[in-house]
């Protein structure tokens, strides 16, 4: 009898030493700015002890992305100690198909906690019945589903993260679920020494992001056309966009059109990002919106200043005069004008990019993946999962 006591005491120490597994859902594994932190989050979660697993609904080539990318990414989760699998899902990803595959691959690998990183996964969820807690991370600051999704979602989100006061303030008015604020971060490989000195003789200005309405990189175009009637006969800079999508043609044409082709260049979808930053003399940000740009605290952690759109999450992250510019407004003339400033005055140049070097300190990986650690430690603990209040 004293054996089988032991064995069983033997037992649920071993359980209770096992280390927290966590599975992190997302669309596809790409070069975005989400997937770029939960690929730096795993690698830290690793480090401190915890299993990790990064899923995507879809392999990349299905939605048009890269498959290189995708391999490139995918060796550094397993270089970092991480684990990843996709879940091979149709370009459709239907919910009763995507909630199958989540219970299959949940049996398997039996997590602790799910973070999901995209609403159709959360849908899946609802559909799965999945028994462990659910943390979900919207990583914009506009939404991009109804919000009526919410009472869905509540159903088996146990907690939000919000990456910004205005992913918090959207919770707020939103869910009845209990959320917490825990801002983006770049990678510790992004880390510049020092500010930087001056530009190169012909200007470097990179963008990084997909394709697509959010980024909306006819302004880019629309400002490199005003910036080439400001400055005449003077050397003329080198815009760059790192990203790709389905536009890719449209927006080619129109830089043909507009005589630019040898101001703007396409790189495509990119894994050597911190390689392109390095490189570059500035940092352009033409959205629409955003949440709270990973690319653009990499460019800051990079010395890069950042000239950006004045519009939800850039105004937030760009501290006007202090790390970079926000534009009067949501035009061509205006970026252009606020990147001319920088390309005639090195003392500003010098001052800005120390500027965004600086402020970059304050989004560490490390306290970033601490802050998730604590947050899905507190969900194993049933007491600490409030139930939905009465309506």
């Amino acid at each position: 009898m004293n054996e089988i006591r032991h064995d069983m005491e033997r037992a649920l120490s071993a359980d209770e030493q096992r280390p927290m597994a966590v599975c992190s859902v997302l669309t596809s594994l790409t070069s975005g700015g989400a997937e770029n932190l939960v690929v730096n989050l795993g690698n830290e979660f690793a480090a401190k002890g915890c299993r990790h697993t990064i899923i995507s609904l879809c392999d990349a080539a299905t939605l048009g992305n890269s498959a290189e990318t995708e391999a490139d990414l995918r060796q550094t989760i397993l270089d970092g100690g991480g684990d990843f699998h996709s879940l091979g899902l149709t370009r459709k990803r239907g919910i009763f198909e995507g909630a199958r595959a989540l219970r299959r691959i949940g049996r398997q690998l039996r997590p602790d906690v799910w973070h999901f990183h995209t609403a159709r996964a959360v849908n899946m969820a609802v559909v799965a019945r999945l028994p462990q807690p659910a943390v979900m991370t919207h990583h914009n600051s506009k939404l991009t589903f109804p919000p009526i999704m919410f009472k869905l979602f509540d159903r088996v989100v146990s907690r939000y993260v919000a990456i910004s006061p205005e992913t918090s303030a959207l919770f707020d008015r939103l869910s009845r679920r209990p959320h917490s604020e825990i801002p983006n971060a770049a990678g510790a490989a992004f880390n510049m020494p020092a500010g930087r000195t001056s530009i190169s003789a012909r200007a470097r200005i990179l963008s990084v992001g997909a394709i697509s309405d959010q980024k909306n990189y006819d302004l880019l175009i629309d400002t490199a056309y005003a910036l080439k009637a400001m400055l005449g006969n003077r050397a003329m800079p080198v815009f760059s966009i790192a990203g790709g999508g389905a536009d890719l043609g449209k927006l080619r044409a129109r830089v043909d059109q507009l005589g630019l082709g040898d101001a703007v260049q396409f790189l495509g979808e990119r894994s050597d990002v911190h390689a392109l930053l390095a490189q570059s003399d500035i940092f352009l940000n033409t959205s629409r919106y955003e949440g709270m740009a990973i690319s653009i605290i990499e460019a800051m952690s990079m010395a890069l200043p950042v000239v950006a759109t004045p519009v939800p999450g850039n105004t937030a992250m760009v501290k006007d005069e202090v790390t970079g510019h926000l534009a009067a407004d949501e035009s061509g003339p205006a970026l252009a004008d606020a990147l001319l400033a920088l390309l005639d005055d090195a003392n500003l140049y010098q001052r800005l990019s120390q500027g965004a070097l600086d402020d970059s300190r304050r989004f560490s990986i490390d306290t970033c993946a601490q802050s998730h650690l604590d947050l899905y430690g507190s969900l194993l603990q049933p007491e600490r999962i409030a139930p939905l209040p009465r309506m």
